[in-house]
Order: C-alpha cells, then structure tokens, then sequence
C-alpha cells in the first residue's frame, strides 16, 4: 500500500468517526455539549503546532489532491454534497420558502441520513427551527463545525451562546473564530477576555476548557505578523514569564523564539538577557552564539572541520578561534557567553574571557559566578571551577552552605580529601541536616579507616526534618559494621515514618480491629480534644523513597531479634506496637499480633497480652493456645474473664470449659461456683487434678466464717484428698500436698507427719531439660515453719540439712 492509498484509508475512517457522532447527536445518545467536545478532542492541542503563517479557511476548504493527514482532515470536514443530493437540497430550500417548512425539514432528514457531514441541511434546519431559539442555534453550531464559517459567523453563535450562559460552548466559538482568521487581534482579545470573566466564577471548572491564558498568550505570538511587533513582543514576555514559573521551560523557549524571529529588533538587553537563560537552561549554546552574534555585537572567528565520530560517521564541528567583545558589555551577558564557551569546548577563548571576568567585584557578581562554575564542574573542569569557588568562601556574603558544598566537591574529585572533610563539616555547619553532604563526608572517612567518625556524621537530629532515604543508609552501615544497638535505634526511626505513637489503651485496640489505622486514631485524638500529632513523632522529608513490604519485614524482623538478644523488651514491645499500624507491614498481619504477643510476655504487659490471647484463643481453638490464655489469665490483677471465658466455650463443648470457668471462679471467691464446675469435671475425667481442686475448693470453704457445718466440710476437703493422692500415684507430690492441707487447717501434727512421709520418697521425676524435679526444699522449709517458734534446734536442723548449701 503506498502513501496516498494509506493517507485516504485514513481519510475514510476520520469520516466513519464524524458519521458516527452526528449520528449520535441527531438520534439524543449526546448533547451538543459533548458532541463539540468530542469534535474537537485535541484540536486545541494541535493549534499550538500550527505553522507561523496560518493558511486561510479558504484554502483550506479547497479540494487538494495533496496527500498529507492534515488536509485530508480538512477535506473530509467541509466536504460538499454528492452530486445527487445538491438538487434535493435545493428543492428544500424552495419548499421553505414557500411556506412547507415541514417538507423541507423532511428533505432536510433524507440528506442527513445518507451524508451526515454535510453542511447545508443544517443551515436549512436552523432556518426552519428559529421559532425555537435552543434547537435552532445548535443546528447552526453544527452547521458551522461542518462548514467553512468565517469570523462574523463565530461572533454571532459566540453572541448567542452567552446569551445561554454556555460558556464552554462560547469559548469553543471563539477558537474556530481565530483558526478562520488567526492573525485579527480583536478576536484573540475577545477569547482572553471570556477567559478572564470565567476565572472570576467561583464554580465554573476552568481547567476543563483545555484553554489557559499563557495558551492564548502563545497563539497571539504565532499568529501576528511582524507589523504587530509590539503586540507581539508584550505577549510573548507574558507567555514565556507564566512558562517559567510553571517550569515549562521550553514552551517559554519556543515563544520568544518566535518573537525573536519576528521582532528581534525590539529586544532590550533585559528581554536578550532573559532569552539567553532561558536557551541556556535548555543547553542550546550554539543558538546562545548566534544571538551574541546577531544582537549583542560580539565578533566571532570560527573555523568547521569535517570529522569522524566514535561510530565511524562523518560529522562537522565547529572550532572557536577568536572572540572580540564590545568593552561595555554587562557582566551578566559576559557570564553566559563564557558559559556558552565552557560547554562547547572552547577553552581556548575561556581563559582569557575568565581573566577578564575574575576581575569583577565578587559582592556584586557572586551569583554569576556560581552559574560558571557549574558550568566548569558539568564539563569536568574542577580545577577552573575552585578558581571560581576561592573568592566566594572567602567573602562573609557567601559563607553560605551551598557554597561550600561545591567548593568540597570539587576539592573531592581533585583527591583533596583532607580539604574537602574540613570544607563538608563547614556545610553540616551551615546546613545540619544536609543528607547528600553527609553520604560525601561519610564515603572519604570511610576510605580514610576513620570507621566511627564515618558512622557518627550518618546520624541525623531528631528534632528537625530528617531524610528517610539517610537513615536507611545509616541502618546499612551499622549493619555492616555490626554496631547492632545504634541499628536497632536507627531501624527504629526510619519504621516510625507515616507512623505514630501509642497514647491511650483505646488506640491499641484501635489497631488490633483494624488495618492502615493512622488516620483512625489521629481522627480519635481530634474527637478527645488532642493534637493528632505526638510530640516525639520524627518529621520526614518529602521524598520518593519506599522499601518493599519483604524488604521491611526482613528488617523488621531483624530488629526484633536485636532487642530480643539485649533483652531490651520496651523496645520489642514498641517495634511490634509500630508494625501493627505499619501500612508496609499490613501484608504479614497475623504475624504482628503474634510478635506483639511475645513481646507483651517478654515485658510483663499482662494487660495487653491479653488482648491478644484472647483473640487467638477464639481463632485458633486448641491446648497452646488454652494453656498461653490460662497462663496470662492467672498473671493479671484483676479477674473480669467469666463472659469471655463463657462465650470462648459456648459453641464448641470442652472439657477444659469446667477448669477455665472453675480457676476463674475459685480465684474470684465464687467458691460454690466453681465447685459445680470442678465436679463436672471430675465426673468426666476422673483425674488427679481434678481430685486437687476440688478439695481445695472446699477446704477453702471451710476456711470462711459465714460457712456452717466446718467439720464436714473438712471431712469432704481431706477425703478428695486421699483420692486424689490414688490417682495421682506419686508419693512425694501427693504427701506434700496433703501435709500443705493440714498445716492450712492448722493440724500441724499431721501436717508434720505427710511432710516426713514427702521427704522419704524419691524426687518426682528427671529430665534431659529441666533436671531432677523435687519437692525437698519446699517441704523441709514448710517444716521449718512449722517448727521455729515450739522447737529452734529442730528446725535448724532441717534448714541446715535440706536448705543450705
């Protein structure tokens, strides 16, 4: 397929697309809203790219046998009627004006339907519509998007769209208005001017008009004529001030370029020196020459030689020779041709220039100096650029941290490395918190075998904004050096960003319901009347550095096993707090409240454990996870568990119901209570245990006051006792136990007798991992007791046999 038969294909389906929409239109799948939206999606952005000289609608409508995309646009927007349909349209003109208007509306439909892109029968329809001002000007608008309409015609739809408040629809009129007769300035004036009024509005959505004024700003320098060069030149500082601030640098390039072109004769030394920074920033120094040339008078001899480059191709480059300058030149245009030199490679006129420029007052002149050596220092030029650097650190006006940033880095690629530590500790004077100095500094007495100073000058201040990216850094080289206590507290800070701390019970619980819970608890803090912010929490830099969620566990998980090794159990504890919240952590959930549960173990934290505990217990039903609840259960203060331990059993029936419940109510005094339970229980299993803690249940019984009938309580306590010492069938444990009942019951003759008993047994029993099991000590001091105050010697006797070492 060649070019044309591609450019037409194209062609064809630019015209299916315009088919289809106005389909769409005349059938209500769309306003005209969006229909002239659609229409013109993107033309706003071509407008920018059209040449200087604009061609007029006119040609542009004309039938052209040339082939490009653009024209075949045109053609397939402003086609013509076919042949066959010129005649019915113009026997609907004629049935409208005599009067038959509803035939010539249908004519007017039977065109429509076999070439929507037509232009005429619109223009008939808006004719026949006029009694219906909405409906008529939306045929006329679409008649105007599918036919050449001049300026006037704009105007007048611009008018009538106001009159409707259809701002959107109104700017649209003005645009095609300036692509029909670009270079009319009044218009461009009337499209800046709605621009201004919709600005003003409070509601209307500027942005989604794809029109800014820095825009019409541009268009009105590419649309006039050399004749307005004023005009142009006002515009065009305005576009390129408004490019600038916005950082759109080479749009403002672009458009005093053109204004160059067209008006170069207007451009004041502000306007060339603005020019110049500008082409500079874009690294168009061969451009920078030409102007320095044409504008400003400087002379210039240059010789082209022919070349071949890296890549074998042949290529000319242009040498310097001489360069002559006028003797009033300004400081300022004297910098940027130097810089303009530096980057092309012509040292040779450099030198000379810069002898002639290091003569210049350093206070007033400073900030050009900075500019060339920058310059110096982008080409590899450092010796040159600490020239340059000397006379600023040696002026109080620039003793300022930047500086002495590139003096030091200068002075670290020429392999001045003493030079250059004693000037980057004058940057951490000025700029405490400067992270890139700090990674320099660090990287020279790292070399130097300076290993603590090196990891000292890592370490940021707290108090102020620190760098996530440093401290990460800093953990890798404590980490490396193994210096695990200041990694542990380092770690800890940069896991603390996008964090908080903890201040109330309430957040922690908080965080044990909920993922990503930050803003939860900074939103409970505002409704408590507190700063959402904790005073001691670190301060981040805005910048673009994240860790991996594996790479964060990884290290997370290293800083637990640190504080765990030191056994600095307020910190794992704090660590595991912090992950629970952690938006990089959220992934291994079930592994923070495992972490947090070990550390609140580790540290005492009953309380907290057993929020945890209890969790687990109802997940993950199972005897570890009834034993680590029992265990914390009997660790705390208070007893308060009875409905959760009621409704931890209340599904799924389990003999370890009755011992939780019974432990709980025993413990509680709810001695009847628990009796119920440990009866079941024994009902059930028949154990020891179960034996024990029933006797104990009602020997404590019989210990109340209130209780009547103590004896048979008594009877009932050592008669579980003795069953329990059947089934238990270990003497020592089940004799001391006994004896523990009557010295409670103060029968201490029989207390004495159980505890001899104990101590003649073998121990209870010997392990690999906890040793030998034995209850001597504990019943040869219950002994002791027993005997000090009626018998001295003997209990002595005991103590030194048994209880002394």
């Amino acid at each position: 397929m060649d070019v044309s038969e591609l450019s037409l294909t194209d062609s064809e389906e630019k015209m299916d697309v315009d088919k289809d929409l106005t389909n769409k239109f005349l059938s209500g799948e769309m306003s005209f809203s969006q229909y002239s939206s659609e229409w013109y999606s993107g033309e706003e952005d071509e407008d920018e790219d059209e040449p200087e000289e604009s061609k007029k609608y006119e040609e542009e409508a004309e039938m052209s046998t040339t082939v490009s995309k653009r024209g075949l646009k045109r053609q397939s927007k402003f086609r013509r009627l076919f042949p066959a349909l010129s005649g019915l349209m113009g026997e609907a003109n004629i049935r409208l004006a005599r009067g038959d208007s509803e035939m010539a509306e249908r004519m007017c439909h039977e065109i429509i339907k076999q070439q929507p892109t037509a232009a005429e029968p619109y223009q008939t329809l808006a004719q026949i519509y006029e009694h219906d001002p909405n409906k008529s000007l939306q045929f006329s608008l679409l008649a105007a998007h599918l036919s050449f309409t001049d300026k006037s015609e704009w105007w007048r739809l611009a008018a009538l769209c106001r009159q409707r408040s259809d701002y959107k629809q109104e700017m649209v009129c003005y645009t095609q208005a300036i692509k029909s007769e670009p270079q009319n300035l009044e218009t461009h004036l009337k499209r800046l001017e709605l621009l201004s009024e919709l600005e003003k509005l409070p509601d209307f959505p500027v942005n989604s008009l794809k029109v800014s004024k820095v825009k019409c700003y541009h268009k009105i320098v590419r649309s006039l004529g050399p004749s307005d060069a004023e005009t142009i030149m006002k515009y065009a500082k305005m576009a390129a001030t408004l490019y600038h601030n916005s950082t759109e640098v080479e749009q403002a390039v672009e458009v005093m370029g053109i204004a160059y072109k067209k008006c170069f004769s207007l451009f004041t030394l502000e306007d060339i020196n603005m020019y110049l920074e500008l082409l500079i920033t874009q690294k168009q120094f061969t451009k920078c020459i030409e102007v320095f040339v044409s504008s400003i008078g400087v002379e210039i001899e240059a010789e082209i030689q022919t070349v071949k480059n890296a890549n074998g191709d042949i290529e000319e480059q242009t040498h310097y020779l001489n360069c002559v300058i006028p003797n009033n030149l300004a400081i300022d245009l004297k910098s940027k041709l130097l810089v303009c030199f530096i980057h092309l490679g012509a040292l040779n006129l450099v030198q000379s220039l810069l002898n002639d420029f290091l003569s210049s007052d350093v206070e007033k002149a400073g900030d050009l100096y900075m500019d060339i050596e920058e310059a110096f220092s982008a080409v590899g030029h450092y010796e040159m650029a600490i020239k340059l650097l000397e006379p600023l650190i040696k002026n109080t006006s620039f003793d300022l941290g930047a500086v002495w940033l590139k003096y030091a880095d200068c002075l670290n690629k020429l392999g001045r490395h003493d030079d250059a530590i004693e000037s980057y500790y004058k940057v951490l004077k000025h700029v405490p918190q400067h992270a890139d100095a700090r990674r320099k500094l660090f990287t020279i007495l790292e070399n130097k075998g300076r290993i603590d100073d090196a990891l000292n000058i890592l370490q940021q201040d707290y108090k102020f904004v620190v760098s996530a990216h440093l401290l990460f850094d800093h953990c890798q080289y404590l980490k490396k050096y193994n210096r695990m206590l200041k990694y542990l507290e380092v770690g800890e800070a940069l896991l603390s960003r996008d964090l908080t701390k903890f201040r109330h019970p309430e957040e922690l619980r908080i965080a044990c319901r909920t993922k990503g819970v930050v803003e939860l608890i900074y939103n409970f803090r505002s409704m408590r009347g507190e700063s959402p912010y904790h005073k001691d929490d670190l301060q981040f830099e805005e910048e673009s550095f994240s860790l991996l969620p594996s790479e964060e566990f990884s290290m997370f998980k290293e800083l637990l096993s640190i504080a765990k090794e030191h056994k600095i159990y307020s910190v794992l504890q704090r660590l595991t707090f912090m992950g629970m919240i952690s938006k990089g952590l959220s992934h291994y959930r079930p592994e923070m409240e495992f972490y947090c549960f070990q550390a609140c173990l580790l540290n005492r934290d009953f309380p907290n454990a057993c929020r945890f505990v209890k969790d687990f217990s109802l997940k993950y039903s199972g005897p570890r996870s009834f034993n680590l609840l029992s265990f914390i259960l009997n660790s705390l203060d208070e007893n308060t568990h009875g409905k959760f331990l009621s409704r931890l059993f209340q599904k799924d029936f389990n003999i370890v119901k009755n011992l939780f419940l019974g432990n709980n109510f025993l413990v509680s005094g709810r001695y009847l209570v628990a009796l119920k339970y440990f009866l079941e229980y024994y009902e059930q299993c028949r154990e020891p245990l179960s034996a024990l803690l029933i006797a104990v249940t009602i020997l404590a019984m019989a210990a109340q006051r209130t209780v009547d009938r103590h004896h048979n309580l008594i009877l009932q306590g050592l008669s579980y006792m003795l069953s329990y010492k059947h089934l238990r069938k270990c003497d020592q444990e089940a004799y001391y136990n006994i004896g523990r009942a009557y010295q409670m019951l103060s029968i201490n003759n029989l207390a004495i007798e159980y505890y001899e008993r104990a101590l003649a047994c073998p121990p209870l029993a010997q392990c690999e991992e906890h040793g030998v099991i034995d209850l001597t000590k504990e019943t040869a001091y219950n002994l002791y007791i027993l005997y000090k105050d009626q018998s001295p010697e003997l209990a002595r006797r005991y103590m030194f046999k048994y209880l002394v070492f």
